[in-house]
């Protein structure tokens, strides 16, 4: 049985699974750990139950980290672009013997801005988590539409795959957030409290930037 993204679900029948890898999805396959309270009650819930759950866990943990990594490069990619039109201008070039910014230093602006935008790329980037993100909605919708059979809870795990296939290498902050965001949509507060991984501000901060790879994130 399916279960929609804001569905709360009672412990006692499901909790979330362990630490995320790097391998599905963009967002990294979240796996299971040994002697899992979910696979505890497999024997009262049935196992096509707990799959299912599984499966819109790391659909909505996937969806989240494209989500997360699209806004901030259309962002970034404002940011850029207003800092390049304002620096630019020949208003903001009068005005340069009142500030303290000079004239050099606005066309250093401008130039930085410039090149940042043309190696990084964000508006590119954008669209491409843009349309990652479409494909996983696309197989939360089937799902949704047709249900969830063994066959296609397996069609919708593969097709997570093709997507992980095409998604450039996964950010692990960026995971741990994405994680984060899914146990609060799925689950109460009093359970969600339980499982969400422990971020810094500083690992915040960096985390679009760093990949932090081999780092794990303590619950």
């Amino acid at each position: 049985m399916a279960r929609k993204q804001g569905t709360k679900v009672p412990a006692t029948t499901a909790a979330p699974p362990g630490a995320a890898s790097h391998s599905t999805s963009g967002a990294g396959r979240i796996r299971q750990p040994a002697g899992h309270q979910l696979r505890a009650a497999a024997a009262t819930t049935g196992s096509e139950e707990i799959a299912s759950h599984e499966l819109t866990f790391d659909l909505t943990v996937a969806i989240a980290y494209q989500a997360i990594r699209e806004q901030f490069f259309a962002r970034l990619n404002r940011t850029l672009t207003g800092l390049q039109v304002i620096s630019g201008t020949s208003a903001i070039a009068a005005l340069s013997d009142m500030i303290w910014v000079g004239p050099t230093a606005l066309l250093v602006i401008t130039a930085v801005t410039g090149v940042v935008s043309l190696v990084i790329d964000p508006a590119g980037a954008a669209r491409d988590h843009h349309a990652l993100r479409s494909r996983l909605h696309n197989i939360r919708a089937e799902l949704e539409e047709l249900g969830m059979t063994a066959a296609r809870m397996r069609a919708a795990r593969a097709g997570m795959a093709r997507v992980a296939a095409d998604s450039p290498p996964a950010y692990r902050g960026v995971q741990a957030i994405a994680y984060n965001a899914a146990v609060n949509a799925i689950y109460d507060e009093s359970e969600a409290a339980r499982y969400r991984f422990r971020i810094s501000w500083l690992r915040r901060l960096i985390a679009q930037w760093a990949p932090m790879r081999g780092f794990v994130f303590k619950r």
